[in-house]
C-alpha cells in the first residue's frame, strides 16, 4: 500500500509558484507512474481534501478548476491543487463539471486510468464515484454533499446538512 503522506490530511490553493514544488511533492500523475495508484487512507485522503478544496471553491463561487492527475500535486502535508484557473461560477454546469473531473482522478489515483476498473475502490467510494460520473450533470451532488458523504454521511444526509458543514 502506498502512503505518501505522514502528515493529517491538508490541502493547499497553490499559485502557480507551487508548480515547481522542489522535491517536495510529485504530480499525481507522475507519483502514479512511478509509485503505483494509490490504496487506502491514501486514497481517501486525496479523495477527501480535493472534495474539500472543490466544495471551499464553489461555496466562494469559482468553478471549472479543471481537477487532473497532471493538477493536482502530492506532498508531504496533503495534497496540492496546482495550475487551476477558477472561474466564476455564472451556472451550476461547471460545478458539475469539476465534481465529474473529480471522480475521474479519483478513480486514475486508484487504477493509473481515468476509465479504469472501479471494484478497486472501497464501497463507499465506488458509490461517490458513480453518483458523480452520471451522464446529466444535474443529478450530480454538489461539491459540498460529495464532501459530506465522504465523510461518512448518506447522500440524503449529505444533502439536508450540507449549508452546516460549509458555515463556518
Amino acid at each position: 500500500m502506498v502512503e505518501p503522506w505522514t502528515a493529517p490530511i491538508a490541502y493547499h490553493l497553490a499559485t502557480r509558484e507551487a508548480v515547481a514544488m522542489g522535491g517536495q511533492g510529485a504530480v499525481l500523475a507522475d507519483f502514479v507512474r512511478s509509485s503505483g495508484p494509490l490504496r487506502g487512507q491514501a486514497l481517501h485522503r486525496l479523495a477527501m481534501g480535493c472534495a474539500a478544496a472543490m466544495a471551499k471553491l464553489h461555496a466562494r463561487g469559482a468553478a471549472g478548476l479543471r481537477l487532473g492527475p497532471r493538477t493536482v500535486a502530492l506532498g508531504t502535508r496533503g495534497q496540492v491543487l496546482i495550475g487551476w484557473q477558477a472561474s466564476a461560477a455564472d451556472d451550476g454546469g461547471a460545478m458539475a463539471e469539476d465534481v465529474r473531473d473529480w471522480a475521474d482522478l479519483v478513480v486514475f489515483a486508484a487504477t493509473g486510468s481515468q476509465h479504469g476498473d472501479l471494484s478497486v475502490l472501497t464501497p463507499a467510494l465506488r458509490a461517490a464515484v458513480e453518483e458523480c460520473r452520471r451522464p446529466d450533470a444535474a443529478a450530480r451532488p454538489q461539491a459540498g454533499h460529495l464532501l459530506r458523504v465522504l465523510l461518512g454521511h448518506s447522500m440524503a444526509a449529505a444533502v439536508a446538512s450540507v449549508d452546516d458543514l460549509l458555515a463556518g
